[in-house]
C-alpha cells in the first residue's frame, strides 16, 4: 500500500494538510547515516524521516534509524536555517509546509519542514513518544500514562536500557531539572543542564541576583552544567553561580554573591581597595568556572581598567615569557607598599663601586709602600694591612660586576 504521506526526493508533498504531528523515525546527523548520499549528502544534514501521528503507518518496514529502508518514509528539514534544535528519534515534532526548491520552476512545490519538538512530557531532556503498536510491547515501568507522569513517574526510567531507539550517543540524565522561569523571561534551555537567561531583576524573589536593584533591570545568565540535586521530578530549580559547573553573568545593577577563591584582603592595596565580588553592585560580567583559560592565537591579550587590575590567588602569581618582562609605571612595590625600600640602579651602582675600589686601591698601594722615619724600614702595621686589602681588590671588582642581574631590569 502507498504512503500517502510519502514525498519524492525533489521535496513535493502529496499531503493536503498544512500542519501536523510527525514522530521522528531518523534523522541524518553526519555522512554514516545510510541514505546521507541519497538527500544530498551534507545538504542532507537535520532531515528527518517520520511518521504521521494521526495515522501510523505499521505496514511501512521496520522502524529501524539504520536502515535503508528509511527510504521508504517521508522526510522534512529543518524550517530555520541559523537555529537548529535536533529532534530526538520518537519525539514528536510540529511539520509545516512551505516553498521547496523546487518551486523555482513550479511554484506551487512545498516541502515539509520541522519546526519544534512538541512538549509531550514538559522536560527539556527528552519528549520521546512511542506510537500505539509499539507502545503495546514495553514494559510497565517504560509505558505510563500521563496522569503517572504528572504525577512524578518518569515515562522512560532509563533510556539506556530500552529498547526504544531515542538515538545513539543520547543518554538521558536524571536529577536535571527545568529552570524557574520570570514574568517576561526568554529561557533557552539544552537537554544537559545548559542554558541561557535572558531575564531580570525580580525583586521578593528568592534567586541570587535579586536582592538589589529594580524591578526589569536586565540580566544574562548562561550556565553549562546544573549543579548536582536531588528534588521532586519536574520541579524548578535556580542557576546558582557557586554550584553550577560553568557560567557567565552579564550584569546591569545586580549584586551577586559569588564566593570568590581568593581574595586575601586585598593586602596589596594601602587604601581605597577594590570591593568585594560578593558586595559589588553594578554592570559587570563575572565568569566562574573550575579553571579559565584566555588565549589569543595571532594577537595581544588586553586588559585595561579604569582604576586596578588585581591578580589574586591562594598559592602564587606566575609569570613566563619567552623574551621580556616589561613594567612601566613611576612606581614599582615588591612586597609592600608600606615602609618599602627603592632599588637601586645596578649600573650606577658598578661604577660608583668601581671608583671607590679604584680610589681604595691606590690609596693600598701608596700606604703599602710608606717608609717609617730616617732608617727607611716600612710602617709595619699599616703597610701588612694595605697588602693584605690590595691583594683582594680584583676580587672586589669581579664580585661587583657579578651583581648585576641577567634578567631583571629598572630606570
Amino acid at each position: 500500500m502507498a504512503n500517502p504521506f510519502a514525498k519524492s526526493h525533489n521535496g513535493t508533498s502529496n499531503s493536503s494538510e498544512e500542519i501536523i504531528s510527525a514522530r521522528v523515525i531518523s534523522i541524518i546527523l553526519d555522512d554514516t547515516h545510510p541514505l546521507f548520499n541519497d538527500y544530498g549528502q551534507w545538504d542532507s544534514i537535520g532531515t528527518i524521516f517520520y511518521d504521521n501521528v494521526k495515522s501510523p503507518t505499521p505496514y511501512l518496514p521496520v522502524k529501524d534509524p539504520e536502515s535503508e529502508s528509511l527510504s521508504f518514509y517521508p522526510t522534512a528539514k529543518p524550517l530555520f536555517p541559523q537555529y537548529k534544535a535536533l529532534p530526538l528519534i520518537n519525539e514528536i515534532v510540529v511539520l509545516v509546509q512551505a516553498s521547496s526548491l523546487a518551486s523555482v520552476t513550479a511554484t506551487s512545490a512545498q516541502n515539509w519542514y520541522y519546526i519544534s519538538t512538541v512538549n509531550i512530557w514538559n522536560s527539556q531532556q527528552q519528549n520521546v513518544l512511542p506510537d500505539q503498536i509499539y507502545n503495546q510491547y514495553l514494559s510497565d515501568n517504560q509505558s505510563k500514562t500521563p496522569q503517572e507522569v504528572a504525577a512524578g513517574s518518569p515515562q522512560i526510567e532509563n533510556s539506556s536500557n530500552l529498547n526504544l531507539e531515542i538515538g545513539s550517543t543520547f543518554v538521558t540524565k536524571k536529577y536535571i531539572y527545568p529552570l524557574r522561569p520570570y514574568e517576561g523571561d526568554v529561557i533557552q534551555e539544552g537537554r544537559w543542564g545548559n542554558s541561557i537567561r535572558l531575564g531580570s531583576t525580580v525583586t521578593g524573589s528568592d534567586n541570587l541576583w535579586s536582592n538589589t536593584g529594580n524591578n526589569g533591570d536586565p540580566i544574562t545568565l548562561i550556565r553549562n552544567g546544573q549543579y548536582g540535586i536531588i528534588q521532586e521530578p519536574g520541579e524548578y530549580i535556580l542557576e546558582n553561580i557557586n554550584l553550577d559547573d560553568s557560567s557567565i553573568y552579564l550584569t546591569s545593577n545586580q549584586q551577586i554573591p559569588l564566593k570568590a577563591a581568593s581574595s586575601n584582603d586585598y593586602l596589596s592595596y594601602s587604601s581605597n581597595p577594590p570591593t568585594l565580588p560578593s558586595e559589588y553592585s553594578g554592570k559587570q560580567i563575572i565568569l566562574n568556572s573550575g579553571r579559565l583559560v584566555f588565549n589569543s592565537d595571532l594577537d595581544h591579550i588586553l586588559l585595561s581598567s579604569q582604576k586596578s587590575i588585581n591578580l589574586n590567588s591562594q598559592l602564587s602569581v606566575n609569570i613566563d615569557a619567552r623574551s621580556e618582562f616589561v613594567v612601566q609605571t613611576p612606581s614599582v612595590y615588591l612586597g609592600d607598599t608600606q615602609n618599602a625600600q627603592p632599588l637601586v640602579l645596578g649600573n650606577d651602582l658598578v661604577d660608583l663601586l668601581t671608583d671607590l675600589v679604584s680610589d681604595i686601591d691606590s690609596l693600598s698601594t701608596s700606604l703599602s709602600n710608606q717608609i717609617n722615619g730616617p732608617d727607611g724600614t716600612p710602617l709595619a702595621p699599616t703597610s701588612y694591612t694595605a697588602q693584605l686589602i690590595s691583594a683582594k681588590i680584583p676580587e672586589y671588582k669581579t664580585r661587583i660586576l657579578n651583581t648585576l642581574s641577567n634578567t631583571s631590569n629598572t630606570v
